[in-house]
C-alpha cells in the first residue's frame, strides 16, 4: 500500500516539502515494481535514482540547517549519512545478482523484498517525523521559499 503525502509531514518549507513528497514517490515505486513483478534492473535503477536524489534532498537540508545556525546539525548530518549506509547495505543482494538481470522482483527472496520496502518506509517516515520536525519551528520564521 503506497504511503501518502500528509500536511503532517510538512516542515513549512516548500522545498524541503517538494523533496519529501518525491522521495514518498520513490520509495513508492519499489512497491510497484514488486506488484507488477518488474526486472531486477528495473529495481536496481530505482535505487540508484533514490539514492542519487537522497543525496541532493540531504545537501540542500544541511545547507539550510547550517544557514539556520542549527543546534544539532552535526547530529542531523550523521543521521543522514546512517541513512545512506542502510539504503546501501539493504541493495547489496540485490547488486549481488547482477548477473542475473532477467530474474525478476517477485523471484527475490521475501526478506531482501520486506528489508529493503521496510526500511525505505520506517527510513523517510521516521527520519521526516522524527528528524527533519525539528527543523520546522526554525523554518517556519522563514519564508516557505527560504532557500540559502
Amino acid at each position: 500500500m503506497p504511503v501518502a503525502w500528509r500536511e503532517a509531514l510538512s516542515v513549512s518549507n516548500n522545498l524541503i516539502d517538494a523533496d519529501h513528497q518525491h522521495l514518498l514517490s520513490l520509495i513508492n515505486s519499489f512497491e510497484e515494481i514488486f506488484t507488477a513483478d518488474r526486472p531486477i534492473a528495473d529495481l536496481l535503477a530505482a535505487i540508484g535514482e533514490l539514492r542519487d536524489y537522497t543525496h541532493t534532498h540531504f545537501a540542500r537540508e544541511e545547507r539550510m540547517m547550517l544557514a539556520l545556525r542549527y543546534a544539532r546539525y552535526d547530529h542531523h548530518k550523521l543521521a543522514h549519512a546512517r541513512l545512506i549506509e542502510q539504503l546501501d547495505q539493504a541493495a547489496k543482494p540485490l547488486r549481488e545478482l547482477g548477473g542475473v538481470l532477467a530474474a525478476t522482483a517477485a523471484a527475490l527472496p521475501e526478506e531482501i523484498r520486506d528489508n529493503l520496502v521496510g526500511l525505505l518506509r520506517q527510513w523517510l517516515l521516521e527520519h521526516i517525523m522524527g528528524e527533519d520536525m525539528q527543523l520546522k519551528p526554525l523554518l517556519g520564521n522563514q519564508s516557505k521559499n527560504f532557500a540559502p
